[in-house]
């Protein structure tokens, strides 16, 4: 009787260690999920940004939807007119940029759909990270991104997320921020 005793409370004690590597395992893959998420949505506003640099708020900004956004925000509201000269300036930051990212490997047919589906399926970090903590110095490491993507995505996707922080990266040394801009 004894025996059995022990050997539940042993049992018991074991599957709760178990649960809780468990649970650091889940919460592990739930932060590098969002990781992935929050590479898609800070490539999305870096290009947004750019386009569109007086715009603090892009709430419902895509880059997926830019050609209507730009004929959006150089028409005023209240005559309808549109500012040409407004227009062409950010066609063109939007045609400079793409061109940018097309050397290299960025569709804007296919990347602009796939990135809000990234950050759809992945979610987004839901807080900033302390500015003193050791994990942000990891969201401005290529190669801790990297292995965070490799890592969490399946291989059906792998390179055009491998893509889209490429492309984060290459826009962040351009620009000389980091890539997540918070």
């Amino acid at each position: 009787m004894t025996r059995k005793i022990i050997k539940a409370a042993d049992r018991a004690q074991t599957q709760g260690a178990g649960s809780r590597a468990n649970v650091v395992r889940d919460h592990r893959q739930q932060t590098w999920e969002r990781i992935v998420g929050e590479i898609a949505f800070q490539l999305d506003r870096r290009i947004l940004s750019s386009i569109f640099p007086e715009r603090v708020r892009l709430y419902g900004f895509t880059v997926n939807n830019i050609p209507e956004k730009i004929i959006q925000a150089s028409t005023d509201v209240v005559t309808n007119q549109m500012d040409e000269q407004q227009c062409t300036a950010m066609t063109r930051r939007f045609l400079e940029i793409m061109n940018r990212l097309r050397i290299i490997g960025y569709d804007p047919s296919m990347h602009p759909p796939f990135t809000e589906y990234i950050v759809n399926t992945y979610g987004i970090l839901r807080e900033r990270p302390d500015l003193a903590a050791t994990e942000t110095s990891s969201y401005n490491n290529l190669e801790f991104l990297r292995k965070v993507v490799t890592e969490t995505v399946p291989p059906t996707i792998r390179n055009n997320t491998l893509m889209l922080l490429q492309c984060l990266y290459h826009l962040s040394r351009d620009d000389g921020k980091p890539m997540f801009i918070w």
